[in-house]
């Protein structure tokens, strides 16, 4: 076999300088100095070790604590060495030492390096990245910064290295950093359509940066100058401001202080999302601003839909590559909040046409079945697709219920295929609860109604309680009496459920309700059980110990609180989903849009 001479060439240069490169990952600077002191063309060697084209790549890539004095010390040594070449030398990935520290961000080694050679900061990557690029991405503040200031030769605020910049700030989750630079550098991100295209479709793809893809917090645990704060931008980039690291430094306790970290990042983000789409002239809809805005719409980012709304107000006529519009992609992902924006719109002449070839209307999308985790339960799922299907189907107008698609199917015939066997688990389910919820309340009618002939304390011969006068006996009596007729009410509720003849519509509000009833009922019955018992408990005992209350009273709250703890989540699911706020937030919105008919599913409105 035959060797090639570079290979080899390179073993020997790695077997020469392999000691010097464990001394580098060993941080044994001392080490490295006489090495270097020994053999000085360890600082030119072409190929120093593999993946690393130079000792400084080894020094940067070594370095983990930027604060290393005898680090920084022995790089400055070494670089004060060699030629500005040598410096500027791209190891196997095509990055200079630099771009390395730019994106480890440690600051001080960057400067060494940077005032041997100033150049280095406009060295590209194979992939055309700059420094700054690097560290903007990895979230380096001070490093970007400072890059900011040095990097010179090179227009890093315009075209497609000024919408890097702000792409890369933002996957770092750095958008008070992005928002001062765009209100310190108008054209950045801005200067065309295609910049603008970059950043938006970068903040579409990060849905937990904006309100609605996050828990919801209270507006009264958040100060109410953020606003103020988040505005008072100084014009030097010096001073560019990290609104909330000015914050960390009050004493806000810790769970206060990430609320406003999180309020205050929302609402950057809705605001970088309305600089870069203010002056858009939208011709031909801007095919590149389209993905983005559909992204947001898919992943429910209505934030940034309201955005592209308040800036063009014929977004909904804009059409992706399958000709739906932002609110048909809403009813298909059930974003709700996405599709409440249909109230902000002027035209709505495409939200009723059919899509393509395929015949569907917005509410033959509506009857498709779309698996959700955010709903617990096949039951649950199932009402809220009715809510979904019923929500579009009052906004249409009655004259396009019966279309048909390409398959023939009307929007009920494909909601009744579509849901087919999410009706059976849902059946499924709720016969299981009904099942077993009712074997409880059949016990609890067992005792409470046996109780009522076996009164504590006995009876006279005419059957009159002995203690009737007794107070802890009127409790016993009127609690057995309401554990009785409860009882009796959340088994006859699951009868219903269980005789039900389980239609699609009965999913919508017969069962919901039925079940709601039933627990609640069931749960008002152990209550009032566990009282007629601890009056039971007082009556027999009270005479020998008068405080035997107090332990009665405690242990007959573990049973309701369990409970509770085992079936309020489940109760409280049902009733938001079957009271709660509806899907459409404005019922008027029909009559808005039927006002004036154009064409067959065609409408023209004056909001």
């Amino acid at each position: 076999m035959m060797i090639n001479s570079d290979d080899q060439g390179e073993d020997e240069y790695y077997a020469r300088y392999w000691p010097l490169y464990r001394m580098i990952e060993k941080n044994d600077w001392l080490g490295v100095e006489d090495f270097v002191t020994n053999d000085p063309d360890a600082l030119t060697a072409k190929t120093f070790a593999p993946g690393s084209k130079t000792i400084f790549h080894a020094i940067v890539e070594s370095l983990v604590d930027v604060e290393s004095d005898d680090a920084t010390c022995l790089l400055d040594k070494l670089a004060s060495k060699v030629d500005q070449q040598t410096l500027a030398r791209l190891d196997e990935h095509g990055h200079t030492a630099l771009y390395q520290c730019a994106g480890k961000g440690n600051l001080r080694a960057l400067k060494v390096l940077v005032k041997y050679n100033p150049d280095l900061t406009t060295i590209r990557s194979k992939g055309d990245h700059l420094p700054v690029h690097n560290a903007a991405y990895k979230g380096h503040k001070d490093t970007f910064r400072y890059l900011l200031e040095v990097t010179h030769g090179v227009d890093i605020y315009s075209g497609n290295d000024g919408a890097r910049v702000l792409s890369y700030l933002i996957d770092a989750n750095l958008y008070d950093v992005a928002l001062d630079l765009l209100k310190l550098h108008p054209t950045i991100g801005r200067d065309s359509i295609d910049s603008r295209g970059i950043v938006l479709n970068k903040l579409a793809q990060k849905p937990y940066a904006f309100a609605s893809g996050s828990i919801p917090v209270e507006k009264k645990l958040v100060p109410s100058n953020q606003t103020k704060d988040n505005q008072n931008v100084d014009g030097d980039m010096e001073n560019l401001i990290v609104t909330s690291k000015i914050h960390s430094k009050t004493s806000t306790p810790p769970s206060m202080k990430a609320i406003h970290e999180q309020k205050l990042a929302h609402m950057q983000t809705v605001e970088i999302v309305r600089i870069i789409c203010k002056e858009v002239i939208w011709t031909c809809h801007r095919r590149e601003l389209k993905g983005a805005l559909f992204t947001a719409a898919r992943l429910g980012i209505h934030e940034f839909v309201n955005e592209f709304i308040m800036a063009y107000n014929k977004t909904a006529n804009v059409l992706n590559e399958d000709r739906r519009s932002i609110f048909d992609v809403a009813v298909l992902h059930r974003r709700e909040k996405v599709f409440n924006l249909i109230h902000r719109v002027n035209f709505t002449t495409n939200l009723f046409l059919t899509e393509g070839n395929s015949g569907n209307n917005i509410l033959h999308l509506a009857a498709k079945l779309v698996p959700s985790s955010e709903v617990a339960g096949a039951a649950l799922q199932m009402q809220r697709e009715l809510q979904w299907f019923k929500a579009v189907e009052k906004l249409i107008h009655p004259d396009m219920l019966g279309d048909e698609n390409s398959s023939n199917q009307t929007a009920r015939e494909v909601f009744t295929e579509e849901h087919k066997e999410l009706v059976k688990e849902g059946e499924k389910w709720m016969k299981e609860t009904a099942s077993s919820c009712s074997v409880v309340a059949a016990l609890i009618i067992t005792v409470v109604f046996a109780a009522a002939f076996t009164v504590p304390g006995g009876s006279d011969s005419r059957g009159i309680p002995n203690i009737l006068h007794e107070p802890s006996f009127m409790i016993f009596a009127i609690s057995d009496i309401l554990a009785l007729f409860s009882s009796i009410s959340s088994v006859l509720m699951f009868l219903g459920i269980l005789t039900s003849r389980y239609a699609e519509d009965d999913f919508l509000l017969s069962l919901p309700r039925k079940l709601i009833i039933g627990l609640v009922t069931l749960f008002f019955s152990i209550a009032s059980m566990m009282v007629a018992f601890g009056a039971t408990v007082h009556i027999s005992l009270s005479h020998k110990w008068n405080l035997v209350i107090i332990p009665i009273a405690l242990v007959g709250c573990v049973p309701v609180t369990l409970f509770v703890l085992l079936q309020f989540p489940l109760l409280l699911d049902m009733y938001s989903s079957t009271y709660g706020r509806s899907i459409i937030i404005d019922s008027s919105w029909r009559e808005l849009a039927s006002c004036d008919l154009v064409a067959k599913g065609s409408y023209k409105t004056r909001l």
